[in-house]
């Protein structure tokens, strides 16, 4: 089934499949001690998970590297790769795989006989184990470490304490029946090499008992050892022979090498008479055993090197990766940059140009206004003309001839008489109504909008001459033109302007009204005509409609076109001021 699924993701170039593949392939081989088979696998598992940029299962993987490392004794080793491991786990969502990794540590500087390193290790996992929910009995295998770093450390008393500590949750015996095993077997061998008997038998042989019930053999190899020291203290030399000789036996069977080691070495100690022969057997498969581990060893820091120079080219990669994504950053940066100031640059322009098209909007207002002006100072000019003459020639010539005739004595009848003296007295009325006339047209009073609304009637006046329509202006006496801003003014002619030439262009109208009314704060201007009228929703917004849509809305206005074919065109526009 492995193999299938293996075929499977190479087929597919399932990245993921084939690092699961590798690393069930190296638990496999693992647990049947082919190490360094399982070593490679755990490599190249390593390898997708990193490619996958996976840092939880890749770090996974490197601790399992380091555990097999710990195994054969390349304590080196397994420290560099733990600590890679630790870099790679978070704080926070993985307390329970660095607790494994300090736990790991404290072992291997234990071997290393580094005890005060270890002792921080093992209170790193503790600390990090106080972070996972379900402890089950890892903390019990904690102190049980503990206890035998201080049993190497020959620190009798301060082993007891862990192993007690350990030994003080009353439901390990149901939960985790191997592991009291193992404390309890511990405990008791710890007394012994403190020379103390109390208790002692009780413990190994119910250890025994228990590892015999789970058929837990390497156990029962530790087993029969530490009850063969206890026998050796107590000058029992016939049952310290034959619990050794057991242990001798059960690790030949599963080739257990360190225990049967263990084994020879005890048994040159107390079996005098073949002392030579196990010291020969012992020496033989220790240099064996060493040549192995060594050349496993020398095999772990080939495929380590490997592995380091594998991530050391994943990070140059990465920081290749890091350059070319920052670089890309930097060069997409500039050029938005440089698009930022380019559009910028065009806003600044059209900025100008309108400012440019303000004052030159406001120059043609002033100098139409300034037209205005001496076209109604001619008119006035010439009112005063024309009333001095009536004044000062017409009125005195009639004024001189009603004198004269005043003076001439006229004899005749009496409706004579009477006729002669009312035609004296409607040439004095003739003179009194030239008079007024006279002062009238010497009078300068204006209304204070005068200008303004001349000057769009003259815009009317104009346009209306082309099409010969007729037109009405209509403004509410409540605007005072002297409080509107020249722009408003300048923008509300140019509409007006606009709307005439459409007119005259498309409508076909033959009476325009427009009208000025002031509400609220705000001017409405109102443009209508009876021409042909049009589909506002068919008809495309000519240049015209932009231009004045534009510049309503630089008012901050609103402005709304109402049109029906064969109804007219209606402009709606409102201006705050």
């Amino acid at each position: 089934m492995s193999n299938e699924s293996l075929h499977l993701a190479i087929k597919l170039k399932d990245s993921l499949s084939l690092a699961q593949f590798h690393w069930n392939e190296g638990l496999f081989y693992y647990k049947n001690e082919k190490l360094d088979i399982a070593y490679s696998h755990y490599l190249d598992a390593y390898k997708y998970y990193e490619s996958l940029n996976n840092k939880f299962l890749s770090a996974r993987m490197l601790y399992n590297m380091s555990i097999i490392q710990n195994d054969v004794k390349d304590y080196t080793g397994s420290e560099i790769l733990t600590f890679q491991a630790i870099k790679k786990f978070d704080k926070n969502k993985h307390p329970l795989y660095l607790y494994r990794c300090y736990n790991n540590l404290g072992t291997v500087y234990s071997n290393l006989k580094e005890f005060d390193k270890g002792i921080e290790y093992y209170e790193l996992a503790l600390e990090y184990l106080d972070a996972v929910e379900n402890k089950k009995t890892r903390e019990e295998s904690v102190f049980n470490n503990l206890g035998l770093l201080y049993t190497n450390k020959r620190d009798f008393k301060t082993a007891n304490i862990y192993f007690l500590k350990a030994l003080k949750n009353d439901s390990l015996k149901k939960i985790n029946i191997s592991l009291y095993a193992k404390l309890i077997d511990n405990l008791a061998h710890n007394k012994i090499l403190n020379g103390e008997t109390l208790n002692v038998k009780k413990d190994l042989f119910e250890a025994k008992k228990i590892r015999d019930s789970i058929n837990y053999l390497s156990g029962i190899i530790i087993s029969n050892l530490h009850i063969s020291n206890y026998y050796l203290l107590k000058s029992d030399t016939i049952n310290a022979i034959n619990y050794a000789k057991e242990s001798l036996r059960l690790a030949k069977k599963v080739d257990n090498n360190r225990d049967y080691l263990a084994a020879l070495k005890l048994l040159s100690q107390i079996d005098t008479v073949n002392t030579n022969k196990y010291l020969r057997t012992y020496l033989k498969i220790n240099d064996s055993l060493h040549d192995d581990e060594r050349k496993l060893r020398n095999k772990f820091t080939r495929i380590r090197f490997e592995t380091n120079n594998y991530i050391k080219e994943a990070d140059r990669q990465a920081l290749n990766k890091i350059i070319v994504l920052f670089t890309s950053t930097l060069i997409i940066i500039i050029l938005l940059l440089l698009q930022y100031l380019r559009r910028q640059k065009s806003k600044n322009k059209e900025l100008v140009l309108e400012a440019e098209q303000q004052k030159a909007n406001k120059d043609i207002y002033n100098l139409l206004l300034k037209q205005q002006a001496k076209l109604e100072e001619g008119r006035l000019i010439e009112r005063r003309r024309i009333s001095q003459d009536l004044h000062d020639g017409v009125l005195g010539k009639l004024f001189a001839t009603r004198m004269r005739l005043d003076f001439l004595e006229i004899e005749g009848t009496k409706d004579i008489q009477d006729n002669y003296q009312k035609y004296l007295e409607e040439l004095q009325g003739a003179e009194e109504e030239i008079r007024v006339i006279s002062h009238a047209l010497n009078s300068q009073v204006f209304e204070e909008d005068f200008n303004f609304k001349l000057i769009i009637e003259h815009l009317l006046n104009e346009q209306s001459s082309i099409l010969n329509y007729n037109y009405i202006i209509i403004v509410k006496e409540n605007i005072n033109w002297d409080l509107i801003t020249d722009i408003i003014k300048i923008n509300c002619y140019r509409v007006i302007q606009e709307a005439t030439q459409n007119i005259n262009k498309h409508s076909k109208a033959k009476n325009i009204r427009i009208s000025f009314l002031l509400i609220n704060n705000t001017l409405k201007l109102q443009i209508e005509d009876d021409g042909v009228g049009f589909d506002i929703k068919k008809c495309k917004k000519g240049i015209g409609i932009q231009n004045m849509t534009n510049r309503i809305k630089k008012l901050k206005g609103s402005i709304e076109i109402i049109s029906k074919i064969k109804t007219g065109t209606t402009l709606k526009i409102n201006i705050p001021i």
